[in-house]
């Protein structure tokens, strides 16, 4: 008995040596050669738009680098930008065969390699041990009984897994909402971002204005001229300082090996040696953008007022890098995550066994194996994609976004006024000033002080009285009677002989009580 089930032992472990080295064989020749497996090429990294045409043809994925798995490397490679073309292949009929067919290459599937083998070699080992144990169909198809009886068959309940479902499902599905929320609130702040760059390059271009400067308004007879090379100057300043705060956020949240020659790069180029220098040595080098664009708009010629709407944009720059560095700098709680890698792990290691009874009709329960390997695939797909979704910098296109921000402003910049405008005017002063038709001497507004208010004096006694020629139907009409403080003034003279205007019983003048 003891050599027979020697014997047998040694016939299991060659078995399941024999049903893992088929299996890994099968895993390997299913997958084709695909990009990932060649040699590098010149990244395009560093490119203004990553199209996903650029993607799929990109051979700089390299899954054998040093301490960096198959997922991990290839999220630089994920930072695609849609254009037509790429939204007309998206909707495209054939979409639903040409995923499917994408299968072998896909990132997703890629990296999950070791934890979709695990659950394809338990479900082997399980209709191994349960055919020893509980009997097995040879090749022409003849039944025979247990090899070993001695011990028992690895099965369990399908109903437990049905319990489990629900709840593994929701914790699924909050972790893929959460973190899908973080991916979404990362791109509107960095849209956010493009629509400010752009409002305060355009304010500065348009309200680019050495006539109201200092005093706020117009001096009398004195004509200005825009020396136009000052402004291109001080306008391509503010363009490069907005552009050097979104490359430096972009750089602050890329890992320092992947970017930094590049920004160093980047910033040297485009802004002036000092201010590049300045910029680089920085410890947050955001904060530094943001006070070097407070400085070019500070060095524009416009009223103090309009400088302060332009400050108001920047300030939107500070709650864009915070929220950022809030969402890299806190993940979705590590209880929460922790816990559903560890529920959905049990759950398929075990699932196997849960569905040996319902492959009965299969030859020796084998459907199990490709059953059970594609559940695992795609349910540790769903965790793989909320994990790549919640921290969302590494995917999306920040250099690409930089950049479009660079020749977006740069050309807001260069746009000057095609015809000749009355410069606004602005006074701090108590007595409101006006520009008048008579004033205007050679297109400049002079300044009209309005006169002192005059000193309303309580009126005489008016007759009781008066007599009055109406509108048909004839209507008698008492005049007006003052009490107290109150009275009318008609700047006009009496109305005797003239219908009232409309509403006119509706406006009156209260002088101030003494």
């Amino acid at each position: 008995i003891a050599s027979r089930v020697g014997i047998y032992t040694s016939l299991f472990e060659s078995m399941v040596k024999f049903a893992k080295s088929a299996f890994a064989a099968a895993l390997l020749a299913a997958i084709p050669s695909a990009s990932a497996f060649v040699a590098p090429k010149t990244p395009f990294l560093n490119e203004r738009i990553a199209t996903s045409g650029k993607v799929d043809s990109s051979t700089s994925l390299n899954i054998f680098a040093e301490d960096v798995t198959y997922g991990e490397e290839s999220r630089k490679y994920r930072r695609t930008v849609y254009d037509f073309d790429a939204w007309k292949k998206h909707r495209s009929q054939d979409r639903f065969w040409r995923n499917l067919g994408n299968i072998p290459n896909s990132g997703i599937y890629r990296g999950l390699i070791n934890e979709v083998a695990a659950v394809a070699t338990i479900s082997t080992m399980a209709c191994v041990w349960n055919g020893l144990t509980g009997g097995y169909t040879d090749f022409s198809g003849v039944n025979h009984d247990a090899v070993i009886t001695s011990l028992p068959m690895l099965t369990l309940p399908l109903g437990v897994f049905t319990v489990c479902n629900s709840s593994l499902s929701l914790l699924l599905v909050f972790r893929t909402k959460n973190c899908y929320e973080r991916w979404d609130g990362a791109r509107k702040m960095w849209g956010l971002m493009i629509n400010r760059s752009r409002d305060v390059v355009r304010m500065g271009a348009q309200w680019y204005d050495p006539t109201t400067e200092e005093k706020g308004y117009v001096e009398e007879g004195k004509v200005f001229e825009i020396d136009m090379e000052e402004r291109a100057e001080k306008l391509n300043r503010l363009s490069k300082s907005v552009w050097s705060f979104s490359r430096a956020l972009a750089r602050h949240l890329t890992p320092p090996d992947e970017d930094e020659e590049q920004f160093q790069k980047d910033v040297r180029e485009r802004l002036d040696p000092e201010q590049a220098e300045a910029l680089i040595a920085s410890d947050h080098r955001p904060n530094r953008a943001m006070y070097d664009i407070g400085n070019a708009i500070n060095d524009l010629p416009m009223h103090y007022t309009r400088r302060m709407q332009m400050d108001k944009d920047v300030a939107h720059f500070e709650d864009i890098s915070g929220g950022c560095e809030r969402i890299f700098g806190t993940p979705i709680p590590l209880v929460y995550s922790r816990h559903t890698v560890r529920a959905l792990t049990t759950f398929l290691l075990f699932l196997p066994f849960g569905m040996w009874g319902q492959f009965g009709d299969s030859w020796n329960h084998i459907g199990l194996i490709p059953s059970a390997s594609l559940i695992a695939m795609f349910m540790f797909g769903i965790e793989e994609l909320a994990n790549g979704l919640e921290e969302p910098f590494s995917i999306l296109p920040l250099i690409g976004i930089s950049n479009k921000i660079g020749v977006n402003c740069d050309e807001l910049a260069s746009f000057t006024p095609f015809f000749e405008s009355t410069p606004a005017t602005f006074d701090s002063s108590p007595v409101p000033v006006m520009a008048t038709a008579s004033s205007v001497q050679e297109g400049v507004p002079k300044v009209v002080a309005a006169e002192e208010p005059k000193e309303i004096s309580e009126p005489e006694e008016v007759e009781a009285e008066r007599e009055v020629t109406p509108a048909s139907p004839p209507v008698e009409k008492a005049a007006p009677k003052f009490t107290g403080d109150e009275a009318v003034v008609d700047a006009l003279g009496p109305k005797a002989d003239t219908p009232e205007p409309l509403f006119s019983k509706f406006f009156t003048t209260t002088t101030p009580s003494k």
